[in-house]
């Protein structure tokens, strides 16, 4: 069994991952801005999600095209909570006994989001597998 190819240096795949990410942050300002300028009752990130969702249905744009953006977002997730850490350290009264139910039952929402999303990426991941391989038995 041969080993994957190596992926390319940083230097050569960092013009498109920029590009990628300033795509979704593009799409989510133009999206924020509709948004306000119709006075709709949604965040324009929603509003984004939906637009890159319908041209991903419809073939406009491939997965390939956006994938390295998304996949370096999704990894750096974890500095889109440092706000809110901050507001707690500032705000100590919502460590009290109601701030600690609201932690408890987001700690548990978030739980039960994380393993139903892993749930169903398992699922996923299976169907493809099983897909894959009827297409290559018909090509054999």
């Amino acid at each position: 069994m041969s080993a994957p190819p190596a992926s390319p240096p940083l230097s050569a795949r960092l013009p498109r991952l920029l590009a990628e990410v300033l795509f979704f942050v593009t799409v989510w300002w133009a999206a924020d801005r509709l948004v306000h300028a119709l006075g709709w009752p949604v965040p324009g990130g929603v509003v984004g999600l939906l637009v890159v969702t319908a041209l991903l249905l419809t073939g406009v744009l491939a997965p390939r095209r956006i994938e390295a953006g998304a996949r370096w977002l999704l990894g750096e997730m974890l500095l889109f909570f440092i706000p809110p850490l901050m507001a707690l350290i500032r705000h100590g009264e919502l460590l009290s006994g109601t701030g600690l139910k609201l932690a408890l039952a987001i700690a548990v929402g978030t739980l039960f989001v994380m393993g139903g999303v892993g749930w169903v990426v398992s699922r996923v991941i299976v169907l493809e597998d099983r897909l894959t391989a009827r297409g290559q038995e018909g090509r054999s």
